[in-house]
């Protein structure tokens, strides 16, 4: 016997009929007496349940009777010694519930009603009488029959299945081409146990069949898991269920499966419409965080503009507040405002709106000139012309309202470039006089500036930059000497302006003017002035550098 005795329950007696029971028949001598006398007699013909080979009352070293499979008999699981004692057990709980009451309703039913059924050969209809023998291995269904093309074999269920069991019965019937109909007649699909898990994920579709018995043609209730996505993109599963004919069922020839609903494929189905509809909600997000963005930045733009208009109509003199929230944009806001500015425009009018702005002002709107000129944040064109050719800067000139001086400083601040026109129109000029001219000379100069924030810084120091420009000509300029008056020239530079004399002397003698003035001072007044200077050195500035190194690389280099 092995491990395990008694592998063969329950034995079939073909005389009477009845079903044997190993351990209740066995147990009792008395009873296992009676029951090997009378299969000696052959007053019982007993078979196997599972395969319906015959069996032998046979007995064990340990004075055991059991059934026994007969010597050379065929393939059947019950006797190839891979069942363990539970599954054992199990199989015997299966083969007893065959001979239950419900079990031989179902089975009836089933062949009656497949009788009903278009496509259906009739006569291939066999109800728990045949073996379909393959090889060395035999199997009985409880119901098979011939459907169009396809063989169907039912396996009617009533209690748990061991997995052993189930694919026994499934590998066999796939591995010879028939298409295996569980019928599962009680089960709850919301409270799955083994067996529905084992059938469930022996394939894709995870469907389940029962008789549906109210139909009066073959029909199955299948009950069959579906995917959908709420609408917040969560992908879902419930259980449906829908009374269906062999019509209606779809047969997979790789798992000899049949199914109603294949819940894999649309599962991933359903994952890509998932993904494709997360990206449609990223790229909607995306959308909806560009339109807010764009309002938000339009709202803050025209806030501006509106806040900006106010303070041109009250005159202020200050625009800080103004300056802050516009320093407080970041960049697409401030390509925002711009866009609404629309200062580049110039279907709007014939003239830049700086030229309209220097044209019309007075001096009380300097201090929004000087605003829109320092905010270099609002985008415009300080050297566009109009239709005329005039500059801003001959706008400037050309408006005896404003103080001059100012709106130029900030022009060439914001990166104004002084052109040879502005130079002839400055010539031009009424009452020409010798500061108008030192003027120009110190536009020309910040014109020169790579970095125009350093424009304030050379207005300050104007007289300090002639001196230094004067060398680098060999020509006076800024000053009210004559053209050879080197020395006095010198004289009141060393004076003038003794803590920045280390700029002045590497201009004189990077320029070559420090030899000139040697040759013109006859009376030794310069020299004895540098003499004075080097005796107590006064201590120097060094705000002037940056512009020194600007403007005269030659020198420092």
């Amino acid at each position: 016997m092995g491990r395990f005795e008694r592998s063969i329950k329950i034995a079939f007696d073909k005389l009477s009929g009845e079903v044997l029971e190993a351990d209740e028949v066995f147990d009792k001598k008395k009873d296992a007496f009676e029951v090997r006398r009378q299969f000696h007699k052959k007053d019982l013909m007993l078979s196997c349940c599972e395969c319906e080979q015959d069996l032998n009352v046979s007995d064990s070293k340990y004075d055991r009777l059991h059934f026994k499979h007969k010597p050379h008999h065929d393939y059947c699981i019950l006797a190839d010694g891979v069942l363990t004692p539970k599954e054992h057990e199990g199989f015997t709980k299966i083969l007893q519930a065959k001979e239950s009451a419900r079990h031989k309703e179902l089975k009836t039913k089933i062949g009656q009603l497949l009788s009903k059924v278009e496509g259906v050969d009739i006569s291939s209809i066999a109800i728990d009488n045949k073996f379909i023998i393959r090889e060395n291995e035999k199997r009985r269904p409880d119901v098979y029959c011939k459907y169009n093309d396809k063989e169907l074999v039912f396996e009617i269920q009533l209690s748990d299945l061991s997995l052993g069991y189930i694919l026994s019965r499934h590998d066999f019937y796939k591995k010879h081409g028939m298409f295996l109909v569980w019928i599962l007649d009680n089960f709850d699909i919301h409270n799955q146990g083994t067996l529905e898990r084992d059938i469930k994920y022996l394939t894709k579709f995870e469907n389940f069949f029962k008789l549906d018995e109210k139909a009066e043609t073959l029909k199955l209730e299948c009950e069959y898991k579906f995917p959908f996505l709420t609408e917040d993109n969560k992908l879902l599963t419930k259980w449906l269920k829908k009374s269906v004919g062999l019509n209606q069922i779809k047969f997979d020839n790789e798992s000899r499966q049949i199914y109603y609903y294949n819940f894999g494929d649309n599962k991933t189905k359903t994952e890509v419409d998932q993904k494709k509809k997360a990206e449609e909600i990223k790229e909607a997000q995306r959308k909806k965080a560009v339109e807010q963005k764009q309002a938000n930045a339009k709202r803050k733009a025209s806030n501006i503009i509106a806040e900006i208009k106010q303070l041109r109509i009250k005159k202020s003199q200050v625009f800080n507040s103004v300056m802050f929230e516009i320093n407080e944009l970041n960049e697409y806001e401030i390509e925002v405002l711009n866009s609404t500015l629309d200062f580049s425009n110039r279907t709007k009018s014939k003239s830049p709106p700086l030229l309209q702005w220097i044209n019309k002002a007075t001096q009380d709107d300097f201090a929004f000139i000087e605003f829109i000129l320092s905010c270099r944040e609002i985008k415009m064109d300080i050297n566009e012309k109009d239709e005329g050719g005039k500059t801003a800067f001959q706008a400037v000139y050309e408006n005896e309202k404003i103080y001059k001086s100012s709106v130029i400083r900030a022009l060439l601040r914001r990166g104004y470039n002084l052109s040879e026109d502005d130079k002839n129109f400055f010539a031009t000029l009424p009452d020409l006089d010798h500061e108008k001219k030192n003027h120009l000379i110190l536009y020309s100069i910040c014109n020169n500036l790579t970095d125009r924030e350093l424009v304030n810084a050379a207005f300050l120091h104007d007289k300090l930059l002639f001196i230094i420009e004067s060398a680098r000509r060999k020509e006076i300029i800024g000053f009210r000497w004559k053209p050879n008056e080197w020395v006095a020239f010198a004289n009141n530079a060393i004076h003038s302006h003794k803590e920045y004399w280390e700029y002045i002397d590497l201009a004189f003698k990077r320029y070559g003017l420090w030899d000139i003035i040697l040759q013109s001072d006859k009376k030794g007044t310069f020299d004895k002035k540098v003499n004075e200077f080097y005796k107590e050195i006064p201590k120097q500035k060094f705000d002037f550098d940056e512009i020194f190194q600007d403007l005269y690389p030659d020198i420092t280099n």
